[in-house]
């Protein structure tokens, strides 16, 4: 695996190692670093031969980034940021999207104001994966998105795919 991430915000520790059809981040949530990890999955997924998924990839990803950052629970020891993992998996079909964080406390999704400039993010998710699963771990939660492409679709019908 490659490390993808050397230049990590000031302060910040952000790590990306990617394999062949796989991505795996674990970074210290800011601003920038979500910003990072979206152009990095963003940039994997063109790499992979999936460009009609990889803007809709990075949206997501950023989007549960930065619900992890404003709503997970804070870090039970003082001083640490708030820290998630991440991995963009290349299927058969399509992607997983999968980001944990350390907080049990599973996302709800909310009526917004039609005038509110946040808390659509989930329903944002929701619209642009085939699936969304939220699964409680030992260690807090995943949640899982999952992309299915039409490109592969029709390369599997044509019987271009092995």
């Amino acid at each position: 695996m490659t490390n993808l991430l050397e230049a990590a915000p000031p302060g910040a520790r952000s790590t990306a190692q990617s394999g062949p059809g796989q991505l795996l981040i674990e970074l210290e949530l800011s601003a920038k670093s979500i910003h990072h990890a979206k152009t990095i999955a963003r940039e994997n997924v063109c790499l992979w031969g999936l460009d009609e998924l990889a803007t809709d990839i990075g949206l997501t990803l950023a989007e549960l980034l930065t619900n992890v950052m404003r709503h997970a629970a804070p870090p039970t020891s003082h001083g640490h940021p708030k820290v998630s993992r991440c991995l963009v998996q290349r299927v058969p079909g399509g992607i997983v999207v999968i980001v944990h964080d350390d907080d049990p406390t599973l996302p709800q999704e909310r009526e917004v104001d039609v005038d509110s400039l946040d808390g659509r993010g989930l329903m944002l998710v929701r619209a642009l994966a085939a699936d969304v699963t939220v699964v409680p771990s030992p260690t807090g939660k995943d949640i899982v998105a999952v992309f299915t492409s039409s490109a592969v679709s029709v390369r599997a019908e044509q019987g271009l795919l092995t």
